[in-house]
């Protein structure tokens, strides 16, 4: 079986998405908490951006060379372009910033990883001044990239791919290129495209921030299929070569970011073990970190559970997991595992939020 093959098969098994009998990729439900986050981050990003909604359609985003490098001439770019002047007019001049959602039922031709439908793309439009769009184009290729080597366990996998121009389209007026996640000789994925458009007469016109001149600017759209992109970075962080089996996601990305066990030997210390577990439970939340499911913890009868339960939550990604036990209840001391490491070291209860707030801020 090859490497790739068994992180399929583990991230199934684990509940993030699984490959259907026609090769089409589906998420299951962590595999969906996991995109929530990847969205979220995406949303957060550039936060001057005027946000537009969401759109539907029925064709594929990007889908073909031509219509990646004609959607300035589409009724939806159009309509865009209006409600900036018309919703934002303080952001209607260059270079400003357009984002939204954009659900579709038709996807893109991917050999690797073609996800089922429907799916959603994250659109970013960047209008800028005509004459400085080559060095904003360069930028965002950089910024993006550096974007995706933030979240992977392996930095090295991306790369900036030239992306081929159709016959039809003009070298002076498009450009484009593709940010690549590969994985050896196994397959690679576009995880974001990245197409320059100049736009040409007087339908779309801004005002130059520095100038005040009034000019059709560039475009620069960056595309995200949002259900691709979480499954490439899935694999990222399950193909890391280590012996352990454990899912290296990314601390502010992973479903999770904590996780509670507890050994419980002594019967008679058991009702007050349970009562602990909930009060650090409720501690964390309030706190605002996502705990694992269900119930929040998990109680271990003896030490051979204990680690069956620990490595499942390596499996699921969870950053660090709290093991409490008898001696918690003498002296507040806990052990704080780290899914990286598969060290632990030892805090005392009472430090527990504002020590994992302060690991996950930074």
């Amino acid at each position: 079986m090859s490497r790739l093959s068994r992180c399929f098969r583990s991230l199934e098994s684990a509940g993030f998405f699984r490959v259907l009998d026609d090769s089409h990729v589906e998420l299951l439900s962590h595999g969906h908490a996991y995109a929530d986050l990847l969205k979220q981050q995406w949303l957060s990003l550039r936060p001057l951006a005027a946000h537009l909604g969401t759109s539907h359609s029925t064709e594929a985003v990007s889908s073909t060379h031509l219509q990646r490098f004609s959607f300035s001439r589409t009724e939806l770019f159009r309509s865009h372009f209006q409600q900036l002047v018309q919703e934002h007019p303080r952001k209607a001049k260059c270079p400003t910033l357009l984002k939204h959602l954009c659900t579709s039922y038709s996807c893109q031709p991917n050999p690797f990883l073609r996800h089922k439908a429907p799916v959603t793309h994250l659109i970013t439009d960047f209008l800028v001044e005509p004459y400085r769009a080559l060095e904003h184009f360069y930028n965002m290729q950089r910024e993006s990239k550096i974007w995706w080597m933030r979240y992977s366990s392996n930095p090295s996998r991306y790369r900036i791919v030239p992306h081929e121009l159709p016959e039809e389209a003009d070298a002076k007026d498009c450009q484009g290129i593709d940010i690549i996640s590969s994985y050896g000789k196994e397959g690679r994925v576009a995880v974001e495209q990245l197409s320059l458009v100049m736009l040409h007469g007087d339908d779309f016109r801004l005002p130059d921030a520095r100038t005040d001149q009034s000019l059709p600017p560039a475009v620069i759209r960056s595309v995200i299929g949002l259900e691709t992109a979480t499954c490439a970075l899935l694999l990222d962080g399950c193909d890391h070569g280590r012996e352990t089996q454990s899912l290296l996601l990314n601390r502010m990305l992973a479903p999770y970011q904590c996780g509670i066990a507890c050994l419980e030997v002594d019967p008679a210390q058991a009702g007050d073990l349970r009562d602990l577990c909930l009060h650090i439970k409720d501690v964390l939340q309030r706190a605002g970190l996502r705990l694992c499911q269900g119930v929040g913890y998990a109680l271990s009868k003896d030490a051979s559970q204990l680690t069956e339960h620990v490595d499942k939550s390596d499996m699921l990604g969870v950053p660090y997991t709290l093991l409490l036990s008898e001696q918690t209840l003498q002296n507040g001391l806990l052990q704080l595992r780290s899914r990286d490491t598969r060290l632990a070291e030892t805090i005392h209860i009472s430090d527990v939020p504002d020590y994992l707030l302060n690991i996950f801020k930074h």
